[in-house]
């Protein structure tokens, strides 16, 4: 082998390296997604609430889509990153439309709660209130990871883009070959 050549595989191992790391993200979130999605929407389908079975069936969807999309990355593939990011975006504004909804139209409410457990005013505990509190405090955290979480993933994904077009360019056929023969 020449030292050209060692080079090349040098340089094509580098770049792979980083897709294969993107790529094992993707993975790893995907499969969380897909049993966090099929979880959710198989307790909703007991529930009265659709936007719950909703949620779920968003989440694996997204999951189903994202293991799809990891391995091309791996091998390269420029537009499975912009996929990858645009999974990560269609699965925030979801999340982001779902904790809208439970902060205003389907806002759980504490009055239920209170009928159930009869007069609190003893206790000093306003059940509905407490309820209230609980519900926004939940809802707008979830609101907030998300934001942070999905929005950095599909920005981490996007950046990888130029890395596969990189690679795939600068990177001979042979080299690819043999760089993810060895990666496995």
């Amino acid at each position: 082998m020449t030292a050209q050549d060692q080079a090349a595989l040098r340089a094509a191992a580098a770049l792979h390296g980083k897709l294969a790391r993107a790529s094992a993200v993707a993975r790893g979130n995907s499969l969380w997604y897909v049993v966090f999605g099929v979880a959710s929407a198989l307790f909703a389908v007991s529930g009265p609430e659709w936007v719950d079975l909703a949620q779920g069936v968003l989440v694996a969807a997204v999951g189903a889509a994202q293991l799809r999309e990891s391995p091309r990355l791996a091998r390269g593939a420029a537009g499975a990153a912009g996929a990858l990011a645009r999974n990560e975006l269609i699965l925030m504004c979801g999340i982001i439309a779902y904790c809208a909804l439970r902060l205003t139209v389907l806002r759980p409410s504490g009055a239920e709660l209170q009928a159930e457990l009869g007069d609190t005013s003893a206790l000093g505990i306003d059940v509905a209130a407490m309820t209230n509190s609980i519900s926004s405090l939940l809802y707008g955290t979830l609101l907030a990871v998300t934001l942070v979480y999905q929005g950095g993933l599909a920005l981490y994904f996007r950046r990888r883009a130029p890395l596969a077009e990189r690679y795939v360019r600068e990177s001979p056929a042979w080299a690819r070959e043999t760089v993810e023969g060895l990666a496995g």
